[in-house]
């Protein structure tokens, strides 16, 4: 039989709210953003954030595709995000190389990060996205939008508008929206997920030693 432990570890109270794990609005602080060039050649920035308290990576757009072109998605999310984050007309992301403790074990890792998006307070909506890979089943989790942490958009901000319009329209019509890709069904994916809820893990931070490419016209 089990025996009472006042031990730290047994008594700490836990809170799944403290990790974002599903489609939603939130008010997070990133904490930097990191460039990384993957194994097949394309552009990839990575958002270590901080959302109630805890650290937690989400991985992000593509900025540049494998063969060096400008991934349009990519580059008009993270332009968003630079006028959110106080960015004049024609600036140019600045990448310094930086070290973060990280992970589980706080292990430094050096990162290529910009540096005008980091300790920055944001809106975040992400949507969950289901895809299936030689018979399993893959979850991730896509950055959709930003807005200011008074709730304004980029356009807002650049026309000097009333913040909030865009949020409540995204919030009322997108911001619970799932995609389920290559066929996948709603209840497929929840009996993956009931399966897999016993063992879930926090993903691991992307980290990269290989230097960034460069960014919205940086020469």
């Amino acid at each position: 039989m089990f025996k009472i432990s006042k031990k730290e570890e047994a008594i700490k109270d836990t809170d799944a709210s403290t990790f974002i794990g599903k489609s939603g609005i939130y008010d997070v602080v990133i904490n930097f953003v990191s460039v990384e060039v993957t194994k097949n050649g394309a552009t990839q920035v990575n958002f270590n954030i901080s959302y109630n308290g805890n650290d937690q990576v989400i991985y992000g757009p593509y900025i540049y595709n494998r063969d060096g072109s400008e991934n349009k998605i990519g580059i008009q999310l993270m332009n968003k995000l630079g006028i959110i984050a106080g960015m004049e007309d024609g600036e140019q992301p600045d990448i310094q190389q930086e070290v973060h403790n990280v992970g589980k074990d706080n292990k430094p890792v050096e990162f290529n990060v910009i540096t005008q998006f980091s300790d920055l307070p944001v809106k975040m909506r992400v949507q969950e996205e289901y895809t299936k890979y030689n018979g399993e089943i893959r979850s991730r989790l896509v950055i959709k939008s930003f807005f200011a942490e008074n709730g304004a958009s980029a356009e807002e901000i650049v026309k000097s508008e009333e913040p909030g319009a865009r949020l409540a329209l995204e919030q009322e019509k997108y911001a619970s929206n799932v995609t389920y890709r290559d066929g996948l069904t709603p209840e497929e994916v929840e009996e993956w997920k009931a399966n897999k809820r016993s063992n879930t893990s926090t993903p691991k931070p992307a980290q990269t030693n290989t230097p960034a490419r460069k960014l919205f016209g940086q020469k």
